[in-house]
């Protein structure tokens, strides 16, 4: 009968020691043992963060928090023609809404029209029309929020237009820079 050498076996225990040292430093601990014992390897693993919960609602007049973002509506102006009184907008009923973009995050924000929705009484919504935005911006000479960024500690006043039907009563703004519903003045 012929036995095991003993270097096998050294070489065995190297090679479980050097495994278990590579584990720890790149991956987390299995079992649960990663939220009790903190390893490099666990830092990369996203762990849940509190925050706001889905559905956030903030009503007139308060700043919306989105994370590291703000958002507050300064005014809603109802029923508004764009095409009228020397203006160039396009033709239609528009609700603008001047909102208020607060970035207090590390990083430039860049809003997209996506990110901004019009919700009704009857729970239909509308979503931001470019050319009447841009038209309203233009004609209070300000920034388009979609052409540019919001730098990282920086405010930005923008109005938005939304084609609405004569007969909607807008209730809220649904904002997407992370998720909230911002609930307008009557």
């Amino acid at each position: 009968m012929r036995r095991t050498p003993l270097w096998v076996f050294v070489l065995l225990f190297v090679l479980i020691i050097g495994l278990g040292v590579y584990a720890y430093f790149t991956a987390p601990l299995p079992l649960g043992l990663s939220s009790v014992i903190r390893t490099p390897g666990g830092a990369n693993v996203a762990t849940p963060v509190p925050g706001p919960a889905p559905g956030t609602r903030t009503v007139a007049g308060q700043p919306l928090v989105l994370g590291s973002t703000n958002v507050s509506v300064q005014s809603v102006q109802r029923a508004q023609d764009l095409s009228s009184n020397g203006r160039t907008g396009p033709p239609g009923t528009f609700t603008v809404v001047d909102v208020e973009i607060d970035n207090q995050g590390s990083d430039s924000l860049s809003p997209a029209a996506a990110d901004f929705t019009l919700l009704d009484d009857r729970g239909r919504s509308y979503a931001v029309d470019i050319d009447a935005t841009r038209t309203v911006n233009t004609v209070a000479r300000r920034r388009v929020p979609f052409d540019s960024t919001v730098p990282p500690g920086a405010r930005v006043a923008a109005l938005l237009a939304f084609e609405t039907t004569p007969d909607s009563n807008p209730l809220s703004l649904r904002v997407a820079l992370g998720y909230g519903v911002l609930e307008l003045p009557h």
